[in-house]
Order: C-alpha cells, then structure tokens, then sequence
C-alpha cells in the first residue's frame, strides 16, 4: 500500500477544491428561480456531481484508514509521528 498519509492528505486537497469550485459555480453559475428551485445548467459541473465526487472521495478516504489501520483503528488514538 503507498504512503495512506499521502494519499489522504491529497484527497483532503480534491475535496476542498471540488467544494470551493462547487461554491464557485453556485455563486457564479446558478440562480434562484421564482419558486425558491436553482437553475445550474449554466454550470460548468453540475452540483450533484461534484457533490457526489466529495461523498466518493470522503468514502475513499474511509476505506483506507479500514485497509491500514481495520474496523476498530477508526476510533483508536493514532500514534505520534517519528522523524
């Protein structure tokens, strides 16, 4: 398995730039309808994609501290980092 450090920190990386994209987009490329609804189709991405690619990254990010670390390293006190 390579660096799980690595791999989660780049993923934190994907999710916080597909979130300010996603905010982008809705400042910039959605409005409000009269009935309340948001119109995206002007958007480069659709919301419910990106939306869907932070969930699916998030997942990753769970099933590998399972790989490394099993079902009951998700709660257990990680150890400090060597130099």
């Amino acid at each position: 398995m390579p660096n799980s450090n690595l791999v989660h920190n780049l993923l934190n990386v994907a999710i916080i730039l597909i979130a300010a994209i996603t905010a982008g987009l809705s400042a910039y490329g959605c409005t409000t309808l009269p009935n309340g609804s948001f119109d995206c189709t002007a958007s480069t991405i659709p919301p419910e994609w990106s939306g869907f690619i932070i969930a699916a990254l998030g997942v990753l990010k769970v099933v590998i501290n399972i790989g490394r670390d099993g079902l009951t390293g998700l709660a257990k006190p990680q150890p400090p980092v060597q130099k």
